[in-house]
């Protein structure tokens, strides 16, 4: 299952159908991906990310209206609930996302600010910290895939990584390298590296110091942890520079088959694998697997992610400027009926995981200061 959000408001649902062979040809199989719901006037702004927690069971979405709605019964066709607002951020909101454990929801905002929210209930929110340090506007908030730390991307040039001590949330490291906005950051699948695209159309990938990591958890008292944590290092391990020809707006980190795929301005994708885990204070090695131009016609591609289920490790879905979506394993299937730019979309398996694609550039008519 697929969830879109768009300049046009509204959140549609998608479910994928494998159409049957022709005389037996298994060959002449199709896929299709259909609409089954839509939500139209689901904000009074354009929405700019949306996330599935992780039962599946609730939809979060974030709006350029300053809030941060969240879903229920999404699926069925005119049963779609908003069952709870979230609102106090003085902006757009840019990016939502969901903790691993489902027990905390992140959104950030062009106001600056980095917000985290607990679920203490059947459709109730509760701010744990409004987090200040980003200088600028923040464009995409994301969780490590097992630990409740947030990496947070920004128009500043930098990510910060927060963490918590007993519900007081800090920076414990701010990342320094790119020359011009970072668009977007995301983690592999052990959480011990961070990738991260930017406006200066280079990739970066950042190594947790696992010895730093150790000495803090080894600390004994609430001042020693924090400091501890603020001890801890990530360093670039890996610059690729002038990957795309413009800026790149979006990075994926398969948590299935390890390789990265990023996208931007030139309407292109590029495929990257890590051939060797060089060791701690070497360079990583990775090789270009596949490039894709024109991904979207002549449109920007705004967004790439890779399914995170064994069985369809290989498929990469995208989302750009043309309206549409992509599930790209030989180019398979192609979404319509969307009636505008298309800025998210995440999938949802049965089993209730998903894999995502999100973009932070407006849509016609919208703009990003």
């Amino acid at each position: 299952m697929l969830a879109t959000c768009s300049g046009d408001r509204s959140i549609r649902i998608w479910r994928r159908r494998i159409e049957p062979p022709i005389a037996g040809d298994v060959s002449t199989a199709t896929e299709r991906w259909t609409c089954v719901s839509a939500i139209d006037d689901a904000h009074k702004r354009a929405i700019r990310s949306l996330a599935f927690s992780p039962s599946g069971a609730t939809l979060a979405t974030a709006s350029f209206d300053a809030a941060t709605a969240i879903w229920e019964n999404i699926d069925r066709e005119d049963a779609a609930e908003c069952v709870a607002t979230l609102e106090g951020h003085e902006n757009e909101v840019k990016s939502v996302a969901w903790s691993a454990s489902g027990g905390l929801l992140a959104t950030c905002s062009r106001d600056k600010s980095v917000w985290i929210w607990e679920v203490v209930g059947d459709s109730d929110f509760e701010c744990l910290s409004v987090l200040q340090e980003h200088t600028q506007d923040v464009k995409m908030v994301v969780w490590h895939p097992t630990e409740e730390l947030l990496a947070s991307a920004s128009y500043d040039d930098t990510i910060k990584l927060w963490a918590d001590d007993e519900d007081d949330w800090f920076c414990i490291a701010t990342l320094e390298g790119h020359t011009s906005t970072v668009w977007a950051v995301d983690f592999d699948a052990t959480g011990a590296m961070l990738a991260s695209v930017s406006d200066d159309r280079s990739l970066k990938i950042w190594r947790r110091d696992a010895d730093a990591t150790a000495a803090s958890s080894s600390l004994g008292s609430s001042l020693s942890r924090l400091r501890g944590r603020k001890t801890a290092k990530w360093t670039c391990a890996k610059t690729i520079p002038d990957l795309h020809g413009h800026a790149i707006y979006s990075v994926s980190w398969s948590k299935v088959n390890g390789m990265i795929a990023t996208a931007g301005r030139d309407n292109r994708i590029r495929i990257f694998k890590l051939v060797s885990l060089a060791s701690v204070g070497e360079n990583l090695d990775f090789v270009e697997v596949a490039e894709i131009v024109n991904a979207h016609r002549h449109y920007d591609v705004n967004c790439v992610r890779w399914c995170p289920f064994p069985e369809h490790g290989n498929v990469l879905a995208s989302a750009g400027d043309d309206g549409g979506g992509k599930n790209l394993e030989n180019m398979t299937s192609t979404l319509s009926g969307v009636p505008s730019v298309l800025c998210t979309g995440r999938f949802i398996a049965p089993r209730s995981e998903y894999y995502t694609t999100s973009r932070e550039t407006p849509p016609q008519g919208l703009t990003d200061e």
